[in-house]
């Protein structure tokens, strides 16, 4: 008899493969991580090959489970869809979500398709600011979601974060033509205040008493990475922008280490409307760093 797929292994694979843990996949899913590991071994069985590579920390996908993967994505956007135009109600209302500059290419790509194919009555808003300055907007009821970056040790003044994208790391860089002047402050591009990258790096600088000055300063990461590839000033920007154009530096080139970061999804105060409740579902889907 041919064997079908089960969309709840199929959820079970994308958390897994989403946050590169067992444990993290049930704690998300709500099962236990053996329910978990159950469902990854069915899937193994039906596709007939290893999906994951598994040791004590983490999962990577093999080459099979790339492929799946991708299809079993779409399987699952295909069913939702399909489903919400049957069984969900008609949700309407407004959503403002605020968005860190850095990510917000890829949340719209994910979010705007299935909003507006499965709930085109949803009026979506997308601001980008700083971290601080959408956190401070969400406090004063300015908007109702937003996707923030803070520091990984940060203490928990508020309610828990919707969700945890994982951890991003600020390093410095500069092109590789770039020369310091010892005798002179460091030039420095930055973003404004409320940029978490920004107060780290400039305490971490103050507490070893070197001398800087803000060269550039730009709410958008466009015109730093420019000035940056120029040679002209050293800038923090996350590892994963690195560009060729770009080397990092390290302690051995005079700069401090700085903290890891988490990517994070809070609202504002008070119960969310049932459009943001649907948004907020969507992001936890489909969003990946």
């Amino acid at each position: 008899m041919q064997s079908t797929l089960d969309i709840d292994l199929l959820r079970t694979f994308q958390a897994v493969v989403r946050f590169e843990q067992f444990l993290a996949a049930a704690t998300f899913l709500n099962r236990s991580p053996s329910a978990v590991s159950l469902h990854i071994r069915r899937l193994e069985d039906i596709t007939g090959g290893r999906l994951l590579e598994r040791d004590n920390q983490t999962v990577t996908l093999t080459p099979l489970g790339r492929r799946f993967a991708l299809q079993s994505a779409e399987l699952l956007q295909l069913h939702d869809r399909m489903l919400a135009g049957y069984h969900e109600p008609m949700v309407a209302g407004r959503v403002t979500l605020g968005i860190s500059e850095e990510y917000a290419g890829a949340m719209l790509q994910c979010l705007l398709g299935p909003l507006s194919e499965g709930f085109p009555q949803i009026e979506l808003e997308v601001e980008t600011a700083s971290s601080g300055r959408l956190h401070n907007r969400l406090q004063r009821g300015k908007m109702d979601l937003a996707l923030v970056v803070e520091p990984l040790d940060a203490p928990n003044t508020g309610k828990p974060p919707l969700f945890r994208f994982g951890t991003t790391e600020p390093v410095w860089v500069a092109a590789h033509s770039y020369q310091a002047n010892p005798e002179k402050p460091l030039p420095l591009a930055l973003h404004g205040k409320g940029c978490p990258y920004r107060s780290v790096a400039i305490d971490a600088l103050t507490r070893e008493g070197r001398p800087w000055r803000t060269m550039v300063m730009s709410a958008g990461t466009s015109a730093l990475e420019t000035t940056i590839c120029a040679g002209l000033v050293i800038g923090i920007i996350d590892r994963s922008r690195v560009s060729p154009q770009m080397r990092i530096l390290t302690e051995d080139d005079g700069l401090p280490k700085l903290p890891l970061h988490e990517l994070q999804l809070v609202k504002a105060p008070g119960p969310p409307s049932a459009a943001c409740d649907v948004l907020i579902r969507l992001i936890g889907d489909r969003f990946r760093v």
